[in-house]
């Protein structure tokens, strides 16, 4: 089955991708997206080919992708800090925050795109309330990144499923 993912933006137009439902379950979904042209988070390149798994679960302040090359080997893994994260029966939408955090194959931890974060914030694209909220949800994965990737980790390891 495909499911949309609408990921809206602040400060740049809206993205969709088309992607595969791998696992659902009440207010959570896990999709599977493979991507048909090369990537990069950062400074990390990503092949055509590349496979990424995506944790949604509504009203969550992230949305976790787990990403893994053509030769099945883990790249990383990378939390968007959002709001307004709801998922439904054939999309799932969220608003982007700006702020990543990626965890590398060997768990070093990066926090991407706070230049971009101050440069809306100075231009007024994002106001306190959201920084507020994005304070708080970079604690939040900081200290507690092994869990939130563990438990995506062991829904990419079974099979399908949908509840």
């Amino acid at each position: 089955m495909k499911i949309l993912e609408v990921k809206r933006h602040l400060n740049k137009p809206d993205q969709s991708y088309l992607c595969d439902l791998f696992h659902r379950g009440g207010d959570q979904i896990v999709l599977k997206y493979v991507s048909d042209r090369p990537g990069r988070v950062a400074d990390i390149l990503f092949d055509s080919g590349t496979t990424t798994y995506a944790i949604y679960t509504t009203g969550e302040g992230y949305v976790l992708w787990k990403m893994v090359d053509p030769q099945g080997n883990l790249k990383g893994h990378l939390f968007h800090i959002c709001r307004d994260l709801e998922v439904h029966q054939d999309h799932v939408d969220y608003l982007d925050l700006l702020l990543d955090v990626w965890v590398d194959q060997n768990g070093h931890v990066s926090v991407l795109d706070r230049d971009e974060l101050e440069e809306c914030a100075l231009k007024g694209v994002v106001g306190q309330t959201e920084l507020a909220w994005i304070e708080e949800q970079e604690k939040r994965i900081q200290a507690n990144w092994n869990r939130m990737i563990a438990d995506l980790d062991r829904l990419c390891t079974t099979s399908p499923t949908v509840v």
